[in-house]
Protein backbone atom coordinates (compact mmCIF):
# COMPACT_ATOMS: atom_id res chain seq x y z
CA UNK A 1 0.00 0.00 0.00
CA UNK A 2 0.83 3.18 -1.17
CA UNK A 3 1.24 5.92 1.88
CA UNK A 4 0.17 9.19 0.57
CA UNK A 5 1.58 12.33 2.20
CA UNK A 6 0.08 15.25 1.11
CA UNK A 7 1.78 18.00 2.98
CA UNK A 8 4.36 18.03 0.18
CA UNK A 9 1.47 19.54 -1.51
CA UNK A 10 -0.23 21.61 1.39
CA UNK A 11 3.29 22.64 2.35
CA UNK A 12 4.31 23.54 -0.92
CA UNK A 13 0.66 25.26 -2.89
CA UNK A 14 2.50 28.54 -3.80
CA UNK A 15 4.41 26.41 -6.20
CA UNK A 16 1.37 25.93 -7.80
CA UNK A 17 0.08 28.89 -7.17
CA UNK A 18 2.96 30.62 -9.03
CA UNK A 19 3.01 27.71 -12.11
CA UNK A 20 -0.86 28.34 -12.46
CA UNK A 21 -0.32 32.07 -12.73
CA UNK A 22 2.55 31.68 -15.78
CA UNK A 23 0.00 28.90 -17.46
CA UNK A 24 -2.42 31.44 -17.66
CA UNK A 25 -0.12 33.98 -18.65
CA UNK A 26 1.28 31.46 -21.37
CA UNK A 27 -2.71 30.86 -22.63
CA UNK A 28 -3.48 34.27 -23.34
CA UNK A 29 -0.11 35.28 -25.10
CA UNK A 30 -0.85 32.85 -27.15
CA UNK A 31 -4.88 33.21 -27.59
CA UNK A 32 -4.33 36.53 -28.24
CA UNK A 33 -2.23 35.40 -31.64
CA UNK A 34 -4.38 32.58 -32.25
CA UNK A 35 -7.56 35.06 -32.46
CA UNK A 36 -6.37 37.28 -34.51
CA UNK A 37 -4.29 34.96 -36.90
CA UNK A 38 -7.46 32.44 -37.31
CA UNK A 39 -9.65 35.40 -38.37
CA UNK A 40 -7.26 36.65 -41.00
CA UNK A 41 -6.79 32.90 -42.18
CA UNK A 42 -10.15 31.90 -42.36
CA UNK A 43 -11.35 35.05 -44.60
CA UNK A 44 -7.74 34.27 -46.68
CA UNK A 45 -8.88 30.60 -47.36
CA UNK A 46 -12.78 32.30 -48.32
CA UNK A 47 -10.98 34.32 -50.74
CA UNK A 48 -11.80 34.10 -54.16
CA UNK A 49 -8.31 34.81 -55.04
CA UNK A 50 -5.97 31.53 -55.19
CA UNK A 51 -2.93 33.74 -54.37
CA UNK A 52 -4.61 34.76 -51.19
CA UNK A 53 -6.42 31.36 -50.18
CA UNK A 54 -3.37 28.94 -51.25
CA UNK A 55 -0.60 30.32 -48.66
CA UNK A 56 -3.76 30.02 -45.67
CA UNK A 57 -4.04 26.65 -46.68
CA UNK A 58 -0.71 25.74 -46.78
CA UNK A 59 -0.01 27.22 -43.45
CA UNK A 60 -3.50 24.97 -41.95
CA UNK A 61 -2.01 21.92 -42.84
CA UNK A 62 1.50 22.32 -42.30
CA UNK A 63 0.29 23.30 -38.62
CA UNK A 64 -2.54 20.48 -37.95
CA UNK A 65 -0.55 17.99 -39.50
CA UNK A 66 2.94 18.49 -37.38
CA UNK A 67 3.54 18.13 -33.95
CA UNK A 68 3.16 21.19 -31.66
CA UNK A 69 6.22 19.82 -29.77
CA UNK A 70 8.30 19.84 -32.99
CA UNK A 71 7.16 23.22 -33.75
CA UNK A 72 8.25 24.97 -30.32
CA UNK A 73 11.07 23.38 -30.45
CA UNK A 74 11.98 24.50 -33.99
CA UNK A 75 10.76 28.23 -33.18
CA UNK A 76 13.32 28.56 -29.99
CA UNK A 77 15.69 27.30 -31.65
CA UNK A 78 16.20 27.37 -35.24
CA UNK A 79 13.93 30.54 -35.45
CA UNK A 80 17.27 32.63 -34.05
CA UNK A 81 19.47 31.15 -36.24
CA UNK A 82 17.65 31.93 -39.58
CA UNK A 83 16.65 35.60 -38.09
CA UNK A 84 19.41 36.57 -35.83
CA UNK A 85 17.03 37.32 -32.97
CA UNK A 86 17.36 35.48 -29.41
CA UNK A 87 14.03 34.77 -27.49
CA UNK A 88 13.70 33.28 -24.45
CA UNK A 89 11.72 30.40 -23.92
CA UNK A 90 8.28 31.88 -22.67
CA UNK A 91 8.46 33.89 -25.81
CA UNK A 92 9.00 31.10 -28.32
CA UNK A 93 6.39 29.06 -26.63
CA UNK A 94 3.50 31.31 -26.24
CA UNK A 95 4.18 32.03 -30.19
CA UNK A 96 4.46 28.66 -31.38
CA UNK A 97 1.28 27.66 -29.24
CA UNK A 98 -0.38 30.66 -30.81
CA UNK A 99 0.56 29.88 -34.46
CA UNK A 100 -0.32 25.99 -33.81
CA UNK A 101 -3.53 27.03 -31.95
CA UNK A 102 -4.74 29.33 -35.57
CA UNK A 103 -4.50 27.19 -37.31
CA UNK A 104 -7.13 25.38 -35.62
CA UNK A 105 -9.31 28.54 -35.04
CA UNK A 106 -9.28 29.76 -38.82
CA UNK A 107 -10.57 26.61 -39.38
CA UNK A 108 -13.27 27.04 -36.80
CA UNK A 109 -14.11 30.67 -37.62
CA UNK A 110 -14.32 29.39 -41.90
CA UNK A 111 -16.61 26.64 -40.92
CA UNK A 112 -18.89 29.05 -38.81
CA UNK A 113 -19.19 31.36 -41.83
CA UNK A 114 -19.90 29.01 -43.95
CA UNK A 115 -22.97 27.87 -41.81
CA UNK A 116 -24.73 30.57 -42.62
CA UNK A 117 -26.91 30.41 -45.17
CA UNK A 118 -25.84 31.61 -48.64
CA UNK A 119 -29.41 33.19 -49.41
CA UNK A 120 -28.95 35.67 -46.77
CA UNK A 121 -25.43 36.96 -47.61
CA UNK A 122 -27.69 37.28 -51.51
CA UNK A 123 -30.02 39.31 -49.78
CA UNK A 124 -27.70 41.44 -48.36
CA UNK A 125 -25.86 42.22 -51.36
CA UNK A 126 -29.25 42.45 -52.96
CA UNK A 127 -29.86 45.72 -50.91
CA UNK A 128 -26.11 47.08 -51.66
CA UNK A 129 -23.94 45.99 -48.75
CA UNK A 130 -20.14 45.43 -49.36
CA UNK A 131 -18.02 42.64 -48.00
CA UNK A 132 -17.20 44.40 -44.58
CA UNK A 133 -20.82 45.48 -44.02
CA UNK A 134 -21.87 41.54 -44.70
CA UNK A 135 -19.63 40.60 -42.30
CA UNK A 136 -20.50 42.56 -39.26
CA UNK A 137 -24.27 42.92 -39.86
CA UNK A 138 -25.41 39.44 -41.15
CA UNK A 139 -22.68 36.71 -41.03
CA UNK A 140 -20.64 37.19 -37.96
CA UNK A 141 -23.23 37.95 -35.30
CA UNK A 142 -24.81 34.51 -36.54
CA UNK A 143 -21.74 32.87 -37.04
CA UNK A 144 -20.36 33.52 -33.67
CA UNK A 145 -23.14 31.07 -31.91
CA UNK A 146 -21.81 28.25 -33.89
CA UNK A 147 -18.29 29.14 -33.34
CA UNK A 148 -18.22 29.52 -29.49
CA UNK A 149 -18.72 26.10 -28.12
CA UNK A 150 -15.88 24.61 -30.37
CA UNK A 151 -13.82 27.42 -29.86
CA UNK A 152 -13.71 27.21 -26.02
CA UNK A 153 -13.22 23.51 -26.33
CA UNK A 154 -9.99 24.58 -28.56
CA UNK A 155 -9.12 27.18 -25.84
CA UNK A 156 -9.51 23.94 -23.42
CA UNK A 157 -6.91 22.43 -25.37
CA UNK A 158 -4.74 25.27 -25.40
CA UNK A 159 -4.55 25.10 -21.60
CA UNK A 160 -3.33 21.49 -22.07
CA UNK A 161 -0.81 22.31 -24.56
CA UNK A 162 0.95 25.26 -22.28
CA UNK A 163 2.36 22.04 -20.91
CA UNK A 164 4.68 21.65 -23.35
CA UNK A 165 6.53 24.94 -21.85
CA UNK A 166 8.30 22.59 -19.72
CA UNK A 167 10.56 21.32 -22.77
CA UNK A 168 12.03 24.71 -22.94
CA UNK A 169 12.45 25.66 -19.03
CA UNK A 170 9.18 27.94 -18.73
CA UNK A 171 8.12 28.08 -15.30
CA UNK A 172 4.34 27.06 -15.96
CA UNK A 173 2.35 24.21 -13.97
CA UNK A 174 4.14 21.09 -15.07
CA UNK A 175 7.87 22.87 -15.17
CA UNK A 176 7.26 23.97 -11.46
CA UNK A 177 5.77 20.51 -10.21
CA UNK A 178 8.70 19.13 -11.68
CA UNK A 179 10.94 21.02 -9.54
CA UNK A 180 9.36 20.37 -6.55
CA UNK A 181 9.34 16.65 -7.25
CA UNK A 182 13.09 16.64 -7.21
CA UNK A 183 12.86 17.86 -3.64
CA UNK A 184 9.88 16.17 -2.49
CA UNK A 185 10.49 12.85 -3.98
CA UNK A 186 6.82 12.70 -4.02
CA UNK A 187 5.67 12.16 -7.31
CA UNK A 188 2.45 10.69 -7.00
CA UNK A 189 0.77 13.33 -4.62
CA UNK A 190 2.55 16.14 -7.02
CA UNK A 191 1.20 14.89 -10.29
CA UNK A 192 -2.34 14.69 -8.52
CA UNK A 193 -1.89 18.38 -7.49
CA UNK A 194 -1.68 19.03 -11.08
CA UNK A 195 -4.73 16.94 -12.83
CA UNK A 196 -6.60 18.86 -10.00
CA UNK A 197 -5.63 22.45 -10.95
CA UNK A 198 -5.76 21.96 -14.51
CA UNK A 199 -9.32 20.59 -13.87
CA UNK A 200 -10.47 23.78 -11.96
CA UNK A 201 -8.82 26.04 -14.93
CA UNK A 202 -10.45 23.69 -17.78
CA UNK A 203 -13.61 22.61 -16.49
CA UNK A 204 -15.82 25.80 -16.18
CA UNK A 205 -14.71 26.57 -19.93
CA UNK A 206 -16.18 22.90 -21.10
CA UNK A 207 -19.21 23.83 -18.74
CA UNK A 208 -19.60 26.85 -20.39
CA UNK A 209 -19.54 25.38 -23.69
CA UNK A 210 -22.45 22.87 -22.89
CA UNK A 211 -24.64 25.67 -21.42
CA UNK A 212 -24.34 27.83 -24.30
CA UNK A 213 -25.03 24.82 -26.57
CA UNK A 214 -28.07 24.01 -24.68
CA UNK A 215 -29.33 27.57 -24.23
CA UNK A 216 -28.88 28.52 -27.78
CA UNK A 217 -30.44 24.81 -29.09
CA UNK A 218 -33.76 25.87 -26.64
CA UNK A 219 -33.82 29.40 -28.67
CA UNK A 220 -33.38 27.95 -31.81
CA UNK A 221 -36.40 25.65 -31.18
CA UNK A 222 -38.86 28.53 -30.10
Amino acid sequence: MYDWDLDAVTDNWMVFVDGALVTIQLTLFSFAIAVVLGLLIALARLSPSRLIRMPATVYVEIFRSTPALVQLVWIYYALPIITGLRIDGFTAVGLGLGLHTAAYFGEIFRGGILSIDRGQIDAGKSVGMVYHQLMRQIILPQAVRRMIPPFMNETASLIKLTTLGSVLAVYELLHASNVLITSTYRPLEVYTAIAVVFGIMIYPLIYASRLLERYWGAGTQR
